[in-house]
């Protein structure tokens, strides 16, 4: 090994790779850290002007806070990784591998901006494994993982012998892909309705249709004022006469066209007005040319209706493509109130929308494909809620376990106050002291309520680990601190880490419905399935599948995940594995 350095020190080809390497490692280290540190310094600026004033932060800045630290410290480390690999400091390469795929997971819950730090570190992570770069550390770095990879494999195996970790892999990668595909599968969108279509149980066919144009509209028609026997009153409209014609676009080949008419009385008082309403199958010139005898061969529909009182109503057009004419006309007794009519006729177009086939919502919502929705919704929060809270509380209680003094002493307070709460009252009251209730407002309140459970279990696994002889023996080579937490500490306590946090994962979600469903989640309307519960609570007995079907979806989900986070558990213990 130090006489292949001493080679490629000489080598311009491969000190240029270095170079690049390096150079970009601190880039990104820079990036990312200034990125975080304009979050936190934005949201500490509108804090003191909100303290001064009603002055609320950008969207952006508070749904970022915690992340925004994680970036700050990640940044750093990524910087000093950079200053290390330039001094070719064979340990460095390793570390900015593990820091970069950390980075990759983070910049996942940072929105667009974080696909360009994902990039960022992706193309890090390639120039590591360039031919000359990965000879330098790639042997060293492959011989210290030997009995983590064979570690790995055996509880592989262990995990396919048991049925109920099987079983939960199964639930976590089914909703999951379902989440993934729920762009092509979903019949509709996440927020669509059809009106018609309300509290339709299972299977039941839509009978939505779309309006395509409008063909007469008249708002607030005022009828000509009159005076007969010194008294005020007004005409009706004189008779409305005209065609339309329904063209091939406006047309389904199985279900045919369809009219739609309003109308619509304002200020009638006691009036008593009738009106007369009729579609013929004929164009308005021959309409003219005869008389009413003749024209009653050609009549599709005519309605008389007596009373005032509003009409909507649709008809059917036997004829795809064609030419009609249709007669409205009032009449009224003598008018003393100054009322108005609203006339409006809508071609519709019957489409063949897709069957309900788990029936829909009170509004018209498709419930399966709001579940398929939600999925998306529901993972992408319990997933970005458990890895901030996972990689705020490793940074914390690595440092509080590993200087330990005030640093310890401060930090264990401070999780105290916050197991002082019950989880669920104080992500209730976070929720309420940020004002705004959405799926952000519930990430960050979550987030704060869980990071400490995962500051206190790295915290126990660090004291452990750093007496041992492994640590003694880095510190007596010289390695940094930063060094022996990243390279060393950190990566022997990642099993009890990924334990918790698969488990809390399905608490996570089960948390986040239960905001949802007392009111503290999206607003109305969106696809969230604790949202879908609270909305179809109220109709449990009569339309019970708005309640079932969401549910259900959160029992596998949250079932998945703790199977699959108990069974790791075991597998992971010692004294049970060998069993």
């Amino acid at each position: 090994m130090e006489s292949y350095n001493d080679d490629k020190k000489t080598n311009g080809e491969d000190s240029l790779q270095f170079t690049i390497l390096a150079f970009l490692q601190i880039f990104v280290g820079i990036l990312v850290a200034v990125f975080g540190g304009i979050i936190i310094l934005g949201n500490l600026t509108y804090g003191v002007m909100g303290a001064f004033g009603d002055v609320l932060p950008p969207e952006t800045l508070g749904t970022y806070a915690l992340q925004s630290v994680i970036l700050l410290v990640l940044g750093l480390l990524l910087f000093k990784a950079g200053l290390a690999i330039l001094e070719l400091d064979s340990f460095a390469f390793s570390t900015s591998l593990y820091l970069n795929i950390f980075m990759l997971l983070i910049s996942l819950t940072v929105g667009i901006i974080g696909l360009f730090f994902a990039m960022l570190s992706f193309v890090t992570i390639l120039l590591l494994f360039t031919p000359s770069v990965k000879l330098y550390w790639y042997d060293a770095f492959k011989e210290d993982m030997v009995p983590r990879i064979k570690e790995t494999r055996y509880s592989l195996h262990l995990v396919r012998k048991s049925p109920l970790v099987v079983l939960g892999i199964v639930l976590i990668l089914g909703m999951v892909s379902l989440a993934f595909i729920a762009p092509v599968v979903a019949p509709y969108g996440p927020e669509e309705r059809i009106w018609a279509d309300a509290k339709d149980p299972p299977g039941s066919p839509s009978g939505g249709k779309n309006k395509t144009r409008e063909i007469y509209d008249e708002r607030n028609t005022n009828p000509v004022p009159r005076v007969i026997g010194g008294v005020d009153w007004q005409d009706p409209p004189p008779i409305l006469i005209a065609e339309f014609t329904v063209y091939e676009n406006e047309t389904n080949p199985d279900l045919g066209p369809w009219i739609e008419y309003e109308i619509e009385f304002e200020e009638l008082g006691d009036d008593n007005v009738s009106f007369y309403f009729a579609v013929y199958g004929l164009n308005l010139t021959t309409y003219q040319s005869m008389d009413e005898s003749a024209r009653a061969a050609h009549l599709y529909y005519e309605t008389t209706r007596f009373g005032p009182r509003d009409v909507e109503e649709e008809l059917f057009l036997y004829n795809a493509t064609y030419t009609y004419v249709y007669v409205l006309w009032f009449s009224c007794d003598h008018k003393y109130s100054n009322w108005e009519i609203d006339i409006k006729f809508t071609i519709l177009r019957h489409e063949s929308f897709p069957d309900h086939i788990w029936g829909t919502d009170e509004i018209g919502g498709d419930i399966f494909s709001r579940i398929l929705w939600g999925a998306q919704i529901d993972l992408r929060l319990s997933l970005t809620i458990v890895l901030v809270a996972v990689s705020v509380g490793t940074f914390i209680g690595a440092a509080a376990g590993y200087y330990g003094g005030k640093i310890d002493e401060i930090v264990m307070r401070v999780t105290d106050v916050f197991f002082a709460f019950p989880g669920l009252v104080l992500a209730m009251a976070i929720v309420m002291a940020l004002g705004e209730r959405s799926l952000d407002t519930i990430s960050i309140a979550l987030m704060v309520t869980w990071w400490p459970t995962y500051a206190r279990l790295v915290r126990g696994q660090v004291l452990l680990e750093r007496e041992k002889l492994y640590v003694e023996a880095a510190r007596s080579v010289g390695a940094s601190d930063m060094r022996i937490l990243f390279s060393h500490i950190i990566p022997n306590t990642i099993q009890p880490l990924i334990v918790q946090a698969t488990m809390d994962t399905g608490g996570v979600l089960l948390t986040a419905a239960g905001l949802s469903f007392i009111g503290f989640g999206p607003p109305a309307g969106a696809a969230e399935w604790g949202l879908m519960i609270a909305k179809g609570q109220m109709y449990l007995t009569s339309y019970p599948w708005m309640t079932v079907f969401p549910g259900v979806a959160i029992l596998l989900t949250a079932l998945g995940f703790n199977l699959v986070g108990d069974g790791i558990r075991d597998i992971m213990d010692p004294k049970l594995r060998r069993r």
